[in-house]
């Protein structure tokens, strides 16, 4: 074993995000004459990426993000929302569901046979997460799950890894390994904490400088290899 400790990503590394949040958003009170097309689940998917982005490097803030983002999306159709009252009723939809990115509850089960001690670390709101956790069956697996939304800073910065170190017994950073889908997010944080990383690239995306994981791969089982 060579990394007993690992920082795992939640959200589309364990978590299908994209799909627990095609569900939700077609759960909806949506405006008259408006429907969730593939085209526009897509856009939605760009869009709410662009804007965690501006979170992970201090252009937003988690409220202002969760109150203003259907407001913004919406107006992209031409369509005026009450953006606060929208996201209240989509949390909720979205926190109930829980599907797994294929290998997931494998992945834990076999980590934590082999005992590797696993932590969360997500930029993700909370009631999201640990509903998803418990729904999923995965939440046992964590010895302890941090959340931005605790710590007071979000992932890439320093500043939440370094929080997380002082939470984790016997924490040594040359037995850690930080695993996660984003390179800004996890990669980017990784580095930051002079921490070793593997990228989950899933979808086979293109590798965009400056991040620079230690590992990559496209299928969660071969983390196994690694760790």
């Amino acid at each position: 074993m060579n990394y007993p400790i690992l920082l795992f990503d939640l959200d589309q590394t364990l978590l299908d995000t994209d799909e627990n949040a095609e569900r939700a958003l077609k759960k909806l009170t949506l405006p008259k004459d408006f429907s969730f097309t593939k085209e526009k689940l897509s856009y939605w998917h760009l869009f709410n990426a662009e804007l965690w982005q501006k979170l992970e490097v201090g252009e937003l803030s988690h409220e202002t993000l969760l109150n203003t983002r259907f407001t913004h999306y919406f107006s992209q159709f031409g369509i005026s929302v009450d953006g606060k009252k929208m996201r209240e009723e989509y949390e909720p939809l979205f926190a109930s569901e829980h599907q797994l990115i294929p290998g997931a509850t494998k992945i834990v089960t076999e980590l934590s046979k082999r005992g590797h001690r696993l932590y969360a670390i997500s930029n993700g709101t909370k009631e999201k997460q640990y509903q998803q956790l418990e729904k999923s069956h995965l939440k046992s697996y964590f010895s302890d799950i941090f959340l931005s939304e605790d710590i007071g800073f979000q992932k890439p910065s320093k500043k939440f890894f370094q929080a997380v170190e002082k939470k984790i017994a016997d924490y040594d950073p040359d037995l850690t390994m930080v695993i996660g889908d984003s390179l800004s997010a996890d990669i980017q944080g990784a580095g930051n904490a002079d921490l070793p990383s593997i990228w989950f690239n899933r979808k086979n995306v293109e590798w965009v400088p400056p991040f620079m994981p230690t590992y990559t791969v496209q299928h969660l089982e071969d983390i196994l290899e690694l760790v």
